[in-house]
């Protein structure tokens, strides 16, 4: 309706039509005006409080039309249809007053402005109009919850399926962790009671691990040449291992010439002890699909510092491109899953090398730190990378969203969702900063964590730098 006929003709329709005080009518709560399919040979205006409008599906199901206020008006199809058989239920939703007119009120200054029909058509373009904006909405609104509901169905057979292959995986996992459990047992038992003089190296790798990055390795190249007589490659070899000169000097044989040997039984220790974390991380990760299918892990007390140097022994081949650097303070321990502490770092510091996948210039540096707080525990992994895009940010949690390419062979892009998850489970946060050479995931962990539930997904929070 234009702007003319609100400022002057309604108000003249309402006062010369709906002004009789003896026309007015009061409906309770929940009271009915008029029912679909009844006779109505009045139009009325909502003076106070609301009416609500709907059509009785075949599976009885109401439908809704229409809702009215103040300055509406109700019947309007009815009464200029001049069926007067009303299309729809109108129910009170509140106290309501409503004035009427009756069909056989006469036009006023029919002359100049015409009769009922004309003097209100610009009411009853506005009252369809407005209706079928009303079921548009409605339609809307509809289709949104259909698209929820569809989507909540999807997760819900993504979960049941992937509680299925959880439950697949777990079986071939438990194989492989026990086997390997069992031969790493036999072989340290056949060492020792051969008395080789190669178990200490094999035992030094089996608890130690690979803990030595490359850099370090290559320092000690020259100073194992020149105090040991080895080979460039042998040198090498040994650099990588952590072996002390304490060690080989308790060697009861030649260094130089068994330095080989030295390296394969450490290599042998390092590998049992990689295959067993390898395995043990598989298994919590099949644990954390279970948990996203509603099966929570078991918590015992932590120690966080330990679980991150487990995650680094995990990616020990992949750190291999890049400086790692660490900054422990001394924390308290926590109450949490070992698998989910060592899946949170592994994502965490596998997505900051990725990031620096080529990068040379300046040389490729992750940093991580823990700080200890009262009633919490900061963990910080920072990387001096090309950055996270500001468009890109707000999208790096989002399930199988991802910026690596080809696929499959770089993963589904679930690893911050998951960690998200599982931070916030514990009743922690994840922040995340980023600016050109500076990309910064911190993760803060209560010391006392809430009990275990299955709470809603945590966002990835940005920081401002």
């Amino acid at each position: 309706m234009s702007s003319e006929f609100y400022d002057r003709d309604l108000p003249w329709l309402i006062q010369t039509y709906f002004s009789d005080p003896n026309r007015v009518c009061t409906l309770a709560p929940a009271q009915v005006l008029m029912e679909e399919g009844d006779y109505n040979d009045r139009l009325y205006l909502v003076l106070s409080g609301s009416l609500f409008g709907y059509v009785q599906r075949s599976e009885g199901q109401p439908y809704e039309m229409f809702r009215a206020k103040p300055n509406m008006f109700v019947g309007v199809y009815s009464f200029f249809s001049r069926t007067y058989s009303s299309s729809v239920t109108v129910v009170a939703e509140e106290p309501t007053r409503l004035a009427y007119m009756e069909k056989d009120h006469e036009p006023v200054e029919k002359e100049r402005r015409g009769g009922l029909f004309e003097q209100f058509m610009p009411v009853v373009i506005s009252n369809l109009a407005w209706r079928q904006q009303h079921e548009l909405q409605i339609a809307f609104e509809k289709e949104r919850t259909l698209n929820k509901l569809i989507e909540s169905e999807k997760l819900a057979s993504l979960g049941q399926m992937a509680a299925g292959i959880a439950h697949e995986l777990n079986n071939a996992i438990s194989v492989l962790v026990r086997n390997t459990e069992w031969f790493r047992g036999y072989f340290t038992r056949l060492l020792k009671s051969q008395k080789s003089p190669f178990f200490p190296f094999y035992q030094l790798g089996q608890t130690q691990g690979r803990v030595v990055s490359s850099r370090e390795a290559r320092r000690c190249v020259q100073s194992l040449k020149r105090k040991w007589n080895v080979s460039d490659a042998d040198a090498k070899d040994l650099g990588e291992t952590g072996i002390t000169d304490e060690m080989l000097a308790s060697y009861r044989g030649d260094v130089a010439q068994d330095s080989g040997k030295i390296h394969e039984f450490w290599e042998l220790g390092a590998t049992l002890r990689d295959m067993t974390l390898a395995g043990q991380m598989a298994s919590h990760v099949v644990a954390s699909v279970r948990a996203l299918a509603g099966q929570k892990p078991v918590r015992t007390m932590q120690n966080v510092n330990r679980s991150i140097e487990e995650a680094l022994a995990l990616l020990h081949s992949t750190l291999r491109s890049v400086q790692v650097t660490t900054r422990f303070e001394e924390l308290s321990d926590i109450s949490a899953n070992k698998g989910e502490l060592v899946q949170i770092w592994t994502n965490l510091i596998r997505n900051s090398v990725e990031s620096l996948h080529g990068q040379a210039d300046p040389p490729p540096v992750v940093t991580i730190s823990t700080l200890s707080k009262k009633t919490y525990v900061l963990v910080q992994i920072k990387d001096n990378g090309p950055g996270i895009p500001n468009d890109v940010m707000p999208k790096i949690i989002q399930p199988n969203f991802t910026t690596k390419e080809k696929g499959l062979e770089f993963g589904l892009g679930l690893g911050l969702t998951i960690v998200a998850k599982i931070v916030n489970n514990y009743g922690g946060e994840i922040f995340a900063a980023s600016r050109p050479h500076e990309t910064i995931f911190t993760v803060k962990l209560p010391v006392l964590p809430r009990p275990e539930q299955a709470g809603p997904d945590s966002g990835v929070e940005r920081s401002e730098q």
